[in-house]
């Protein structure tokens, strides 16, 4: 029998390595895509002010009498203060040296990828948590709904719609409302035939569904990404609770400092560092500390940083004109 083997030599064999970088797997980041957006700099807090209707006359003018004046119009302020995030990695000069990957590249592509997730999911919460509740099988809370029973159908669909459109909610891009939903909520409301009957699948040449967009029904424009908020176990029975937001226009907006002021439209990244979606996954500056950077606290240039910072307040802005449905789906039971 041989002594030298791969197993007495195991240092020696090496790996065929592979330059291109395996994609990670990542939702597309969509829930800033719909909202008023501004900058602020110089200011820690931004001020909205919105002013109520005037109720409406049904009475008629006396000849020759001057009717009363009418009340005072209410004024409501709504005030976003943004807060500050961020995260960092550091690395040797060693591991610099050595590495074979592209070192500063990656790690500044995951933090990136941190920070849009990280913005997303806060952003996202604050809509589920600000908007009009509802729920599905017309249920009064999420500790109620249970799979199959309260399984999202088309009726609750309209129902939501129906509801944007009493509250004098305005379509988003000036046609349609949007719907942001989890691929789980998409494939049960794909099994009922009367939404499938009724929904309009985009293709073609240019088609947006890259970004989230599959298509539009009853004048909503319907987005997928698996960022959306999911409970699990929330209902009854163990059954996993899946939130669904229906968007009018100016229903939330968020709001950044100056140059940590989050792109919210960032998504995720293809092969070959092609955007996934269509967007550029660039939510904020990427911040490189090089080696030797710190001076005579690194006296030998041995260490070095990559990292991220971002700004983001986000506020509901009219919460009648963003609805979040709550509902169990053909996976909330698995």
């Amino acid at each position: 029998m041989a002594n030298l083997n791969q197993t007495t030599l195991a240092s020696a064999v090496k790996t065929q390595y592979e330059s291109r970088l395996l994609t990670r797997a990542l939702p597309r980041l969509i829930h800033g895509r719909f909202g008023m957006s501004a900058r602020i700099n110089k200011f820690g807090a931004y001020e909205l002010r919105r002013y109520g209707s005037l109720p409406l006359i049904s009475t008629p003018l006396t000849e020759g009498t001057t009717p009363a004046e009418q009340p005072a119009v209410s004024l409501t302020l709504i005030t976003i203060t943004p807060l500050f995030y961020g995260s960092w990695i550091g690395h040797t000069d060693e591991l610099e040296m050595t590495v074979f990957d592209p070192l500063i590249s990656e790690m500044s592509a995951i933090l990136g990828e941190q920070a849009g997730m990280s913005l997303d999911v806060i952003l996202r919460n604050d809509l589920t948590n600000g908007a009009t509740k509802d729920y599905s099988g017309d249920q009064a809370a999420r500790a109620n709904l249970q799979a199959p029973q309260h399984n999202i159908t088309y009726a609750d669909f309209v129902k939501q719609v129906a509801e944007l459109e009493s509250a004098g909610a305005l379509p988003v891009d000036g046609e349609d409302f949007v719907a942001i939903m989890h691929p789980h909520t998409w494939a049960s409301l794909m099994t009922d035939p009367i939404f499938v009957n009724m929904f309009v699948q985009e293709s073609g040449e240019g088609n947006p569904m890259r970004s989230g967009y599959v298509g539009r029904i009853l004048r909503t424009k319907v987005y997928v990404s698996s960022n959306a908020r999911e409970y699990v176990d929330g209902g009854a029975g163990g059954s996993d609770v899946y939130s669904m937001l229906f968007i009018g226009r100016d229903a939330y907006g968020y709001v950044g400092i100056a140059g940590t002021t989050p792109n919210l439209l960032a998504d995720s990244q293809g092969p070959n560092g092609r955007p996934q979606t269509g967007q550029t996954l660039r939510p904020v500056e990427i911040i490189v500390k090089p080696l030797g950077s710190a001076g005579a606290d690194d006296p030998l240039n041995q260490r070095a940083t990559v990292g991220w910072k971002a700004s983001l307040g986000t506020a509901i802005l009219n919460s009648a004109w963003i609805r979040d449905l709550e509902h169990t789906n053909i996976f909330s039971l698995e």
